[in-house]
């Protein structure tokens, strides 16, 4: 089976808790990228099904309180927060790959070259690895957004303006 590209709302896809965002510079290339009509590379997700069973039964009560209000949150990012959050503020939708299998990820690995999947840290770990790490990253930082919530809040607290990007009130 091959692994599948998907495309995906800002609401589907539960993002890293990197808040606000490490770059500025990044964020506005990805920007001008999307306003300029210009594929961005696809972002690296898994199903939450599969994440779960990674999670600890107090991570797992967080994550189920989190679905009762986002029911449309299905997939979780491993790596693409400058590129969602500029394809949210854009109004864009989100291409994705998403990976079942460890063949998937070796699959992606292959694509890097063609410039589809950027070169990430998610490639050079197996399914379970992945979920590992995520799992670690929400037991740090025990709360869950999605793609859209994480941008409209930085928005709401000014950053967006901030960096130049949209007038306040533009989103």
């Amino acid at each position: 089976m091959m692994m599948k590209t998907i495309t995906l709302t800002p609401h589907q896809i539960i993002t890293l808790n990197d808040y606000p965002i490490y770059s500025v510079e990044v964020l506005r290339l990805y920007f001008s990228r999307c306003l300029s009509g210009q594929a961005l590379p696809l972002v690296p997700v898994i199903g939450k099904a599969i994440v779960r069973q990674y999670f600890t039964p107090e991570l797992s009560g967080t994550l189920e309180a989190f679905e009762r209000v986002n029911p449309l949150a299905t997939y979780f990012m491993l790596d693409g927060s400058h590129r969602t959050t500029a394809l949210a503020l854009a109004g864009h939708k989100i291409d994705v790959i998403i990976y079942t299998t460890d063949a998937d990820i070796a699959e992606a690995r292959r694509l890097v070259v063609t410039g589809q999947v950027l070169d990430n840290g998610t490639l050079a770990h197996s399914l379970a690895e992945n979920c590992v790490i995520l799992r670690q990253h929400f037991q740090e930082r025990p709360y869950f957004m999605t793609v859209q919530h994480k941008t409209e809040k930085l928005v709401r607290d000014n950053y967006i303006a901030h960096y130049g990007l949209l007038e306040e009130g533009d989103v």
